[in-house]
């Protein structure tokens, strides 16, 4: 009886991985998925008992279905409807350029929560997401930046990785990842977009409470503020941040209360400055000239504004009240112009 369950799994996670490489035969992506499940097809043949078998079954599932969710991204692209996710792609594209990384994700459409799966690289997003919810791909992102980003005089190497031991730690850096390479408009979108003033201190297994991922990202600004003699980065936090924290919490500290914090920001600056110097977020001309375009300015210089420019552009914007359907589609267009 158990082997007519795992030859179903393995002929089930063939088919998957096959219909992957069918699409894609020539991309890296589909070789790791076979490979991952030429791995996982002998723990399925090796299981022998039911336990082990429900073990690998929940392995073979994720990876079935990110295979799947794979190969419909690849398919999406030679169809219409996969220029939707352009400006996603963009963004991607430019901050994995910034970061010295290969741009080997994909962005997929997903009606679950944004995640990002490790095998194929996948980055899942809700379906056309707009200008002022994806600063959370650099979030996304973040997580494929810990695991690739390399020491440039060391090899293999992988300093990041190495310092993310936990889940909390993963996804404070990748918080601190976000915050650095586009700027407020990471922190003002998780404010004004996914937090919900209720669950300030819930913390989960794998994610720290939203008053510290919060707290470590201001701190962040701040600290890159005094590291770089500017006060782009920390007189965000006060004009723009801890206006929108009061508003939705009714708070004028962003503190983490009497939570722990998994890494202190000042660890992970000193991390990213020194492996990624090239990510790191620079306002400069281009915020302005971007938030001109948004707001509907003819003949404004294009030159110098970046996908990160138009994302914290969009949420000045925004915080002043302008935030209508014109200034979106403005904002994509200006994406694409700008990767």
């Amino acid at each position: 009886m158990i082997d007519d369950h795992i030859h179903a799994e393995i002929d089930a996670l063939k088919a998957a991985t096959g219909l992957a490489l069918r699409v894609a035969p020539e991309t890296a992506t589909a070789r790791r998925l076979r490979d991952h499940a030429d791995d996982l097809i002998g723990e399925l043949g090796r299981a022998g008992t039911w336990p082990r078998l429900r073990r690998a079954r929940q392995e073979a599932d994720r990876l079935r279905a990110e295979a799947l969710d794979y190969a419909h991204a690849v398919m999406l692209r030679g169809h219409p409807l996969g220029e939707d996710d352009g400006p996603a792609r963009a963004l991607a594209r430019h901050l994995c350029e910034r970061a010295g990384l290969p741009g080997d994700v994909e962005i997929i459409a997903s009606s679950g929560p944004e995640s990002f799966t490790r095998v194929a690289d996948l980055i899942r997003l809700p379906p056309h997401a707009d200008v002022w919810h994806l600063p959370v791909l650099a979030h996304e992102l973040g997580h494929y930046v810990i695991h690739e980003a390399r020491h440039v005089r060391a090899g293999d190497e992988r300093p990041i990785r190495d310092r993310a031991a936990t889940s909390p730690q993963n996804e404070l850096i990748a918080d601190c990842y976000a915050t650095y390479a586009i700027g407020p408009a990471y922190p003002l979108s998780c404010i004004c977009l996914r937090i919900d003033p209720q669950e300030l201190d819930l913390a989960a297994e794998t994610h720290p409470p939203w008053r510290v991922r919060v707290h470590t990202m201001a701190e962040m600004l701040h600290l890159m503020s005094r590291q770089h003699a500017t006060q782009q980065y920390g007189g965000a936090v006060e004009s723009w941040i801890r206006p929108a924290w009061k508003e939705l919490t009714g708070e004028d500290a962003i503190d983490p209360g009497g939570h722990a914090v998994p890494m202190p920001a000042s660890a992970i600056l000193r991390l990213l400055e020194r492996h990624l110097p090239r990510a790191r977020y620079d306002a400069g001309y281009g915020v302005d000239g971007a938030e001109r375009v948004l707001a509907g300015e003819r003949n404004v210089r294009r030159s110098g504004i970046s996908p990160a420019h138009v994302l914290n552009a969009a949420w000045r914007l925004r915080r002043d009240g302008r935030h209508g359907p014109e200034v979106n589609r403005r904002a994509m267009t200006l994406l694409l112009e700008a990767a």
